[in-house]
This record gives structure tokens, C-alpha cells and sequence, in this order.
């Protein structure tokens, strides 16, 4: 009954983070779906992982939900993703007025975007406080337990930036998307990694990786796209990577149970 009552909070919070990935996928939808209709552009050029880091967050909920024993991995990716998604909006909110002043897209859809884009950074900021929640624990202080993964994250936070500004970019603005986008959400990642258990590092880390491979990995795939797809308007370019984020997540969540139903046997033979 104790064990009952003890996975029972652990069920709520992913629940809770399901619902919050669900309506940031519905809403990141619908924008994608108004922008590329009143743009040449992909709906959210701004966040190119965005498809990707919604579905990694929504697996990481399914995880919580179906094993509370694995919550605490599950929540270190979805704070990182999250997180992205986070500071990706923010930046998206600006965005969209770029894109307004370079023609391509009319005051009406303007109207709609942004509060679609709200609802994305506020929906993906209810998963991040849930996810600490999860890797809260009454042994936890105020000190980091590595010290040098919060060095390391404040790194990561000032040197993109410093560079872009190094370079001579016209526009100081530029830094700041970079860092909203990709330099901070990634060093806050690894800076929480430094509360966080060893294996928990680990998971941090690889997950932050993937998110800085998986960006110019997306960049590029789209440059291909204008000249293989050339064919393939707009929607139908997002409605294929949609598509095989949808496929990558389906077989991630398969992957996962055979994984569990693997372990379980292991355990009842031993």
C-alpha cells in the first residue's frame, strides 16, 4: 500500500507532463500550420528541433507514467528539452515579427502566432517545474555536488555569444537569439547536472549532445530539402519531418517497453 501511495505522485507528474507536451504539440501544430501557409519557410525555423525535443518530452512523460522507478532519468531529459523549447519560444516571439517585417507573413497571422507561441513557453515551463520536482530529493543542499559541471554550464552560456559578438555581427540581437535558443538552455542542462547524481550527469550530457547534433543535423537536412524537395511545398516539407519524428518516437517508445520486458524476465530467471 506504502509502495501504492509512494508511485501514485510520481503518476500524477507525468500525467502532468504529458498534458503540458500535448498542448505545446497542439499548439506548436497549429502555428506551423498558419505560418507555412503565409510564408516560403518552415513553420518554426527558429526552433529547428522542435518536432524532436516535443516528442522527446512527451516519451519522457509515457516513461514516468508507465515506470516510476526510471522518473528520475525521464525528468533529467525532459528539463533539458524542455528547456530548449523554453528559451527556443522566447526567441520565436521575436521572430515572428522579423518575419512580418520582411513581407511574408500578414498582421492576422501575426495575431494568431503569438499567442500559440505563449502557450508553447508556458506549457513547456510547467514540464520543467515538474521535472524538478521529480529530481528533488530531501537530501539535496544548496551546493552542487560537482562543482565544475556548473562551470562548465556557465561556459557554455557566455562563449557562443561572445563569439558572435567577437565576430563583428551588425546586430547585437543575433547573440542573444543564439543564446536564448541553444548557449543557455544547454548550459542550464549541464549546470543542473551538478546537483545531480552521476548517472544523472551522464544523461544530461548525452542529452545536451543530442540536442547540438541534432540542430545543424536538421539545418542542413532543410537546405537539402529546397533543392530535393523542390517540389514539396511548405507544409508538405513539415509535414514530413513531423512524420518521421513520429515514427522515431513510436519506435523509442517500443524500444523502451521491450527493453523493460527484457529486464523483467532477467530478474525472474535470476
Amino acid at each position: 500500500m506504502e509502495q501504492g501511495s509512494e508511485r501514485r505522485p510520481v503518476a500524477v507528474a507525468g500525467i502532468v507532463i504529458m498534458g503540458s507536451g500535448v498542448v505545446a504539440l497542439l499548439a506548436a501544430l497549429w502555428a506551423a500550420r498558419r505560418a507555412v501557409r503565409g510564408t516560403e519557410l518552415f513553420g518554426w525555423s527558429t526552433i529547428p528541433a522542435l518536432w524532436p525535443l516535443l516528442s522527446a518530452v512527451l516519451v519522457a512523460a509515457l516513461i514516468v507514467m508507465i515506470s516510476p522507478r526510471h522518473a528520475r532519468e525521464a525528468a533529467v531529459v525532459t528539463l533539458v528539452c524542455a528547456l530548449q523549447l523554453v528559451g527556443g519560444g522566447i526567441a520565436a516571439s521575436r521572430d515572428w515579427f522579423d518575419v512580418r517585417g520582411g513581407g511574408n507573413l500578414s498582421p492576422y497571422l501575426l495575431v494568431v502566432l503569438i499567442p500559440l507561441t505563449v502557450v508553447l513557453v508556458a506549457a513547456m515551463t510547467v514540464a520543467c517545474c515538474v521535472a524538478v520536482v521529480l529530481l528533488w530529493h530531501p537530501g539535496m543542499t544548496w551546493r552542487p555536488q560537482s562543482p565544475g559541471w556548473v562551470a562548465a554550464g556557465v561556459l557554455i552560456a557566455a562563449v557562443p555569444p561572445v563569439l558572435i559578438l567577437l565576430e563583428g555581427s551588425e546586430e547585437v540581437t543575433v547573440a542573444g537569439q543564439i543564446a536564448l535558443v541553444w548557449s543557455l538552455p544547454w548550459a542550464a542542462g549541464i549546470a543542473a547536472a551538478g546537483w545531480l547524481d552521476k548517472p544523472l550527469r551522464r544523461i544530461a550530457a548525452a542529452t545536451v549532445l543530442a540536442g547540438a547534433v541534432l540542430t545543424p543535423a536538421i539545418l542542413i537536412t532543410w537546405a537539402l530539402s529546397w533543392a530535393a524537395l523542390h517540389l514539396v511545398d511548405a507544409v508538405g516539407r513539415d509535414a514530413l519531418m513531423i512524420g518521421a519524428v513520429a515514427v522515431l518516437s513510436a519506435w523509442a517508445g517500443v524500444a523502451y517497453l521491450m527493453w523493460r520486458r527484457e529486464r523483467r524476465r532477467a530478474r525472474l530467471v535470476a
